[in-house]
């Protein structure tokens, strides 16, 4: 699907941003700074340094129906504490992709995170990648494990280019339920693992790699019911 005119607002905010010194030169100080776009009410990010912050050229979040635009520069987390999941839970969150140009940056969900505002932040994620391939890791404060490598699926869509504005759209699902971990693009089951091997309690949120332009249409998680 194509989000032109989300794109064209994009630029556009951009280009006010960047010629905002000059275009007010003659007005105060405080004037001739842009103001930081609108990230949704409640989230915040941290990249892999420990940088809590909201910024240009770090991650930017903007508000933008429906949902939010995501641009990084470093990798890191975006969460709102408030969203939490424990027990059997699913995890959705429907993501579009613009341009990656070259680079194979992974971009998904993260869940069971717990001390995210310290230096050992741990959580468990779920990534999946331009060339159709998708991840299950662990960050264990600054030390990270692999549960399942980079891996293939023909359910997963790959970024095969287009005009100015395209995107590929991702419907990334997790599930816990019972012992195991799955996750699915779609109707596909990509993935899975023991919960044993994952932390699965705690905040979820959104996990994204260096260098990637992403829009979030939404995030939600929700208990499963019983069996």
């Amino acid at each position: 699907m194509t989000y032109t005119s989300l794109t064209r607002r994009i630029g556009r905010a951009a280009t006010c941003a960047a010629l905002g010194s000059t275009l007010f030169a003659a007005t105060p100080l405080s004037a001739q700074t842009p103001a930081a776009p609108a990230a949704p009410e409640g989230w915040v990010s941290r990249t892999d340094a420990g940088t809590m912050i909201h910024a240009a050229g770090r991650v930017v979040m903007t508000t933008m129906k429906p949902g939010f635009h995501v641009t990084t520069g470093p990798a890191g987390i975006l969460f709102d504490s408030t969203k939490r999941a424990t027990g059997d839970w699913r995890l959705e969150a429907t993501l579009h992709l613009f341009d990656p140009g070259a680079r194979a940056e992974g971009f998904g969900v993260f869940f069971g995170g717990r001390d995210l505002n310290s230096a050992t932040p741990h959580y468990s994620y779920a990534l999946l990648r331009r060339d159709g391939k998708a991840l299950l890791k662990v960050r264990d404060g600054a030390t990270t494990r692999t549960v399942r490598d980079w891996t293939a699926n023909a359910g997963i869509p790959a970024w095969k280019g287009g005009p100015e504005g395209t995107s590929v759209k991702y419907q990334l699902v997790v599930e816990a339920r019972g012992p195991r971990v799955t996750m699915w693009v779609g109707a596909n089951q990509v993935l899975d693992a023991a919960r044993t091997e994952m932390p699965t309690d705690g905040i979820v949120g959104l996990r994204i790699n260096h260098s990637i332009n992403l829009h979030v249409e939404n995030v939600t998680v929700s208990a499963l019911p019983k069996r």
